[in-house]
């Protein structure tokens, strides 16, 4: 793989997800010089740290944990960042009769400020790479919502509407906005969903099959290299029928 990346510098949040680890070892074979945050899962960021990543554990629903992580992020970055990737995610999902506030709390904490949050801490770094990159991950569910999801559907709505702000108002900054939406996998957070709803969720794919993490990594990484230097504002999907957004 060529080195696409070489030189540039990328954090990605929820490092050791499904497509979170995809990405970093995707980004490294392509030479990037790449972080990432992981909550609990020690053993997999010590795989992704065995490949020159380098791994931070952190709550991003905790703000003075984000404020710790931003200043050892600056001071082992080497000054710049290239590309932002805000791919953590929380989910408790509930009808709302059920849900409580403190699970719909949590969510729009990780999910939803945590990327707001994240961003402004870094901002300065972004603006000194040209141009640079923030990607949102959303998901089906902000597009079209679903049962049980209120809180996750609504954060991820949320990622789509800041995504297509941030665009505007980063512009002229040359930093570069863009949401994007991997469709439904199998992760670790549906792999314990029943057998119908994940055949449910992989008809309303037009290809009828899951969304593949290595294949959307891939896209990513093409997206954070100089190929992709115009294009801001974006929603780009993967495996979604219903792509209709505000």
């Amino acid at each position: 793989m060529e080195n696409t990346l070489a030189g540039k510098t990328l954090l990605i949040t929820g490092g050791t997800s499904r497509l979170g680890s995809a990405f970093v070892r995707n980004a490294r074979r392509r030479g990037g010089s790449v972080f990432f945050t992981y909550h609990k899962a020690s053993d997999k960021a010590a795989e992704l740290e065995a490949l020159g990543a380098r791994g931070f554990m952190l709550d991003l629903g905790d703000t003075a944990a984000i404020d710790v992580f931003a200043r050892e992020f600056k001071a082992q970055s080497g000054g710049g960042l290239d590309v932002l990737i805000h791919n953590a995610a929380a989910t408790r999902d509930a009808l709302l009769r059920d849900m409580t506030e403190e699970d719909w709390d949590h969510v729009m904490r990780v999910d939803l400020k945590a990327p707001y949050y994240l961003t402004k801490k870094v901002l300065s770094l972004l603006f000194k790479r040209t141009p640079s990159k923030i990607f949102m991950i959303t998901s089906r569910a902000g597009l079209q919502g679903g049962v049980g999801l209120g809180s996750y559907a609504a954060a991820k709505a949320g990622l789509i509407a800041l995504a297509k702000s941030l665009a505007q108002e980063l512009g002229k900054k040359q930093v570069l906005v863009n949401a994007v939406n991997p469709g439904f996998m199998i992760s670790g957070m549906t792999e314990n969903l029943a057998d119908e709803i994940k055949e449910r969720n992989k008809n309303e794919s037009p290809l009828a099959v899951f969304s593949d993490p290595e294949e959307v990594a891939d896209f990513l990484a093409h997206l954070s290299s100089d190929a992709m230097k115009q294009v801001t504002g974006q929603i780009f999907h993967f495996e979604s029928r219903n792509t209709r957004a505000f």
